[in-house]
């Protein structure tokens, strides 16, 4: 499996030297700042309204997989429960932005993406690597954050309605418009599938031989008014309702019920260098369970942003405040069912000649755990118009989740936060129509987190992920051409095994040509062996897989197109997690009216 995506690389490498200027996209994410992508000083993928529709693609975590470099992990088809492995770090240390605002569970500790619409979407932004010192806890492996569609940058008005296997349905419609100092979206959507079973007969969760299916009503909404050039103000609305099916028994119809939302108000001001974005919201994972089991789980996150952006002659200072609440409201009472954090952070980046530097500092005061200081250092240096060398540490920690701490099923309320210290050296070179980045990362966690034979969570020793991160991009020939792979050692230092369900390999690659009025597309995702469980036993090993995917689109004409999609072309049988099933060969057809 190493030996393939080296030598795909290396041929993907052959045409960089002939390529031209590419699209050098604004990103937000890596600094809090906006700033051309080829400028970061972390590797960042960027995922747009229009790489997710060509893709043709119906779940964020398989997008996410190909087309943004992570691994994955799913208990099953649509609505079930799914997450994402940055750099080896589990689904925990990876911190999910929506609309600024942090949507990641204080009860499970993670995201549920399996809810989150790819129709929603207008771009998400993919950073690996450690960014406590700008956003606090979490963000050990890395940092996604979701914009949903706006009046200023999504197509003014679509419809979708789609057709596929598994009795899939789905449809959407959405109005994106801006109308003088007026920006302003509302985009609907809906997703039924009845599914096919989660599980396999060896599960222990308990096997029930029928289908899993899942239904999703959704909806955002954004609204901007610009005062006059240098103050605006706005609202932000996002909200996803789903029902999955699942097993817990296998006699009963298991149902979850689940609701996100994010709404937020803000307020953006520039007085001459100084510029003001302050905002208010709040999060909300709502959960209920029906059948063997009958639970609620509610997360509230009132969050309270105040960043401050200083232009200065060299470079940009940020300086801010951040306040955030965490409430858990559930049918069993836990312990403590609520915290509190106040944060500062400060930064400084800037470019002098060859030379380009990020200085990130933060400190979390939580209630709980008391204060936590992280920090960025980054330094780049350009040997030439295209190629720039890249230096980096950081630190990052992540505070126990209320089920880790305080849940009626096993907890322990005497762990302590996760600790980490990243090191890394990368390069870039962008000649053209190319982009290319090679990035090695050295990342330590201390009293990491884990489950013991008693299913009870507990700090152990030390983990350790080693490895290069490799990504190129390209256009040539009419071909549109992107490729990923990681190469890690996601090891638990305390037994020298790897950590579960992470891959020494994974990667992607996606291939499209335009021979209008057609565009043909092709996917290839690919990952070593896992283990399911920590200990290695031959029994919890998770074979690799290498999954074939084809799309096609036709314009039948500037307004109307049909877009295609066959997953799994050989219809492979594969796990993401142990005894859970996934598609097997399936197609998808979706028509949209998108006017020009």
């Amino acid at each position: 499996m190493k030996q393939f995506f080296i030598g795909l690389f290396v041929a993907l490498a052959a045409p960089l030297a002939l390529a031209q200027s590419p699209e050098d996209a604004v990103v937000v994410t890596a600094t809090r700042l906006p700033q051309a992508q080829s400028q970061t000083l972390q590797p960042i993928k960027i995922i747009t309204a229009e790489d997710i529709a060509q893709s043709g693609q119906q779940t964020l975590v398989e997008v996410l997989q190909s087309l943004g470099g992570v691994e994955i992990v799913s208990t099953g088809g649509f609505g079930q429960v799914s997450g994402v492995f940055m750099r080896g770090g589990s689904t925990t240390q990876t911190l999910v932005l929506v609309d600024g605002m942090k949507m990641t569970s204080a009860t499970t500790g993670s995201t549920a993406l399996e809810n989150i619409p790819l129709n929603q979407i207008e771009r998400i932004e993919v950073v690996p690597g450690q960014l406590s010192s700008l956003y606090g806890s979490d963000a050990i492996g890395g940092v996604i954050q979701i914009f949903t569609k706006s009046g200023k940058y999504s197509s003014g008005t679509n419809v979708t309605a789609g057709i596929g296997s598994y009795g899939t349905y789905t449809a959407s419609a959405g109005i994106n418009r801006a109308v003088g100092a007026t920006e302003f979206s509302v985009n609907l959507g809906y997703f039924d599938s009845a599914g096919f079973d989660a599980t396999k007969p060896a599960s222990t969760t308990g096997h029930n031989p029928d289908k899993d299916g899942y239904r999703n009503t959704n909806f955002s909404g954004k609204f901007a008014q610009h005062l006059d050039p240098n103050n605006e103000i706005g609202l932000t609305a996002f909200y996803s309702d789903g029902l999955t099916h699942f097993d817990a028994s296998p006699t009963t119809d298991d149902i979850n019920y689940q609701t996100l939302s994010a709404y937020s108000l803000y307020s953006r001001n520039r007085i001459g260098a100084w510029e003001s974005v302050l905002r208010l919201g709040q999060t909300v994972d709502d959960i209920s369970t029906n059948g063997a089991f009958q639970s609620f789980v509610r997360t509230r996150q009132p969050q309270v942003s105040w960043q401050n952006n200083f232009k200065l002659n060299i470079g940009t200072a940020i300086a801010g405040l951040e306040y955030l609440e965490q409430h858990v409201t559930s049918d069993q009472p836990f312990t403590q069912d609520f915290r509190r954090i106040n944060s500062a952070f400060a930064g400084y980046l800037g470019e002098i000649g060859m030379h380009a530097w990020q200085i990130n500092v933060r400190q979390d005061d939580n209630s709980q755990f008391g204060n936590h200081t992280t920090g960025l250092l980054g330094y780049a240096y350009r040997v030439t118009a295209d190629l720039r060398f890249r230096v980096g540490a950081s630190t990052a920690f992540r505070a126990p989740t209320f089920n880790d701490l305080y849940s009626p099923f096993g907890s322990n309320p005497d762990l302590r936060p996760e600790r980490a210290v990243n090191r890394e050296l990368g390069v870039n070179y962008q000649a053209g129509n190319s982009r290319f980045s090679a990035t090695y990362f050295n990342n330590r966690i201390a009293d990491l987190i884990i489950l013991d034979a008693n299913f009870i969570p507990q700090n152990v020793g030390q983990a350790s992920v080693k490895g290069v991160d490799l990504a190129y991009d390209t256009v040539f020939g009419g071909f549109r051409v992107g490729a990923q792979l990681t190469l890690q050692d996601p090891i638990d230092d305390t037994t020298g095994l790897l950590l579960p369900r992470r891959a020494k390999e994974h990667g992607s690659l996606t291939v499209s040509k335009a021979l209008a009025p057609w565009t043909f597309g092709t996917e290839v995702v690919a990952s070593s062996a896992r283990f399911d469980q920590a200990d290695e036993k031959e029994g919890t090993r998770m074979h690799g897989y290498g999954l074939v995917n084809l799309t096609a689109i036709y314009a039948i004409d500037r307004e109307w197109s049909i877009r295609a999609r066959w997953n799994n072309v050989f219809d492979r049988e594969y796990e993401l997690a142990q005894n859970f099933n996934t598609p097997g060969s399936n197609v998808f057809v979706a028509v949209q009216y998108q006017p020009k």
